[in-house]
């Protein structure tokens, strides 16, 4: 079993998803909050910012980008993680924010995703500025110290999926939005 703290990011790697911005993090950690951490990028790493990051990470062991994974390997990899980070410079929804509550996995998400307006800091999760590595890299510190109140945030992250992003909450707002439709009669 792997004893290091596992932090997950999930996504296209690109500039608008700042997984630059989490290397840049990374390398502002102390050392032994580094050593031990694990950061894993999962997504499509054909871009120019995967081929730069991949370069630039071949001195921070640290951290590792795997590629893609189909959902039954992100649904694996979450169940493994003690963090979830999303340090988008935009993200409107990130839907894997709400896949790791699922798995009742918190997330330090950038103020530039959606899924911040949900978050209560230091509840179900953190929220940091976005394109603040040092904020960010405080936050990860801040979490690797505090390992049970990181496990206490992924049960309340999980509450937080339950009422706001379950497909059964989906199925009620959708019932509820076409009950609500009006039907205009026209005589053409």
């Amino acid at each position: 079993m792997n004893s290091k703290f596992r932090c997950l990011t999930i996504g296209y790697i690109e500039a608008r998803k700042g997984q630059d911005i989490l290397v840049e993090a990374v390398r502002m950690l102390d050392g032994s909050v580094r050593d031990g951490c694990e950061f894993l990028m999962v997504g499509q790493d054909t871009s120019l910012l995967a081929q730069g990051l991949k370069k630039s990470i071949e001195n921070l062991p640290a951290v590792r980008i795997l590629g893609t994974a189909d959902r039954e390997g992100i649904h694996s990899i979450l169940e493994t993680a003690a963090l979830l980070i999303v340090p988008s410079r935009e993200d409107p929804m990130p839907t894997v924010a709400a896949e790791a509550m699922m798995h009742s996995v918190p997330c330090i998400v950038s103020d530039a995703a959606g899924t911040a307006g949900y978050l209560t800091e230091g509840r179900d999760g953190w929220i940091f500025e976005s394109g603040n590595a040092l904020e960010l890299s405080r936050k990860i510190a801040w979490c690797f110290y505090h390992r049970e109140e990181v496990e206490r945030a992924g049960i309340c992250a999980r509450e937080l999926y339950e009422k706001v992003f379950s497909m059964e909450v989906f199925r009620k707002n959708l019932l509820a939005l076409v009950d609500g439709i009006q039907v205009w009669e026209t005589k053409c």
